[in-house]
């Protein structure tokens, strides 16, 4: 049960700290840094149990695919940004979170995962009635719901979700549910709509177990390690203060000025 938080108590089941002793969630900080991976350690945390092979495989495929987009990203470009000014590195990374985070960016994977639970809610057992599914994302459609995790910019066929939708996992349920919605979208849309990084992370951490509400948390997670790349990078190989130049820049406002 919930309980309205207040500054003078806190509780967590998260870590413990004692004079000379960390626990992560009942394990000794040593134990976990001579035997534990990173993926491992990101369930434990998260989930508050230790993963199976499985699980920890699949946090680490999705921590990867998330790593980086290369500039063309806005997260990417917001942290080089600000990293151009000089100010603290942890500060760009931050800027870079702050632009990941939205739904049209790194936040898709999350909105995906609601729109196949409740897909799958409607489907029930019958995960193959791809005559259900296509109503249902007609329906969606019509009601101008779009479905995040479909399409990409640059890429017809996004490359990462290959290796997202080949995790090898107990369950495929929700991976076979992302599959019939790109059908379905195919289908009714046209081939520019196939399966992004979004909704294969997604349907493969909800197979994992994932709660849906760590799925963005997750991918932020992935996403800080590029962060820290470009940011890195921008300070050692450019010169401070990166800015569009004038020509770059369309002034759609009243003319004014001297005459």
């Amino acid at each position: 049960m919930k309980t309205r938080p207040t500054l003078e108590h806190w509780t967590t089941s998260i870590t413990l700290i004692r004079p000379n002793e960390i626990i992560y969630r009942g394990i000794p900080i040593d134990e976990v840094i001579e035997q534990w991976s990173f993926p491992a350690t990101v369930w434990l945390l998260l989930m508050g149990t230790p993963p199976d092979a499985g699980q920890e495989d699949a946090v680490r495929r999705a921590l990867v695919a998330a790593c980086d987009h290369g500039l063309a990203a806005p997260s990417i470009a917001a942290a080089r940004t600000c990293a151009s000014t000089r100010g603290a590195p942890g500060v760009a990374l931050a800027a870079g979170l702050l632009a990941f985070a939205g739904p049209a960016h790194g936040g898709a994977a999350g909105e995906c995962a609601k729109v196949l639970e409740e897909i799958g809610e409607a489907l029930g057992d019958e995960l193959e009635n791809d005559a259900v599914v296509e109503s249902i994302v007609r329906a969606r459609l019509d009601a101008g719901k779009r479905i995040p995790g479909y399409g990409h910019p640059y890429h017809q066929a996004d490359p990462r979700v290959p290796g997202l939708m080949r995790a090898p996992l107990a369950s495929d349920r929700f991976r076979r549910i992302a599959a019939a919605v790109e059908r379905a979208l195919v289908a009714i849309k046209g081939p520019r709509l196939h399966m992004n990084a979004d909704s294969a992370v997604a349907a493969m951490l909800a197979d994992a177990g994932l709660d849906f509400s760590a799925i963005d948390l997750i991918t932020s997670i992935g996403r800080c390690v590029g962060l820290a790349a470009h940011v890195h990078e921008e300070i050692e190989n450019e010169l401070p203060f990166r800015a569009p130049s004038l020509a770059a820049v369309e002034y759609v406002g009243p003319a004014g000025g001297r005459e």
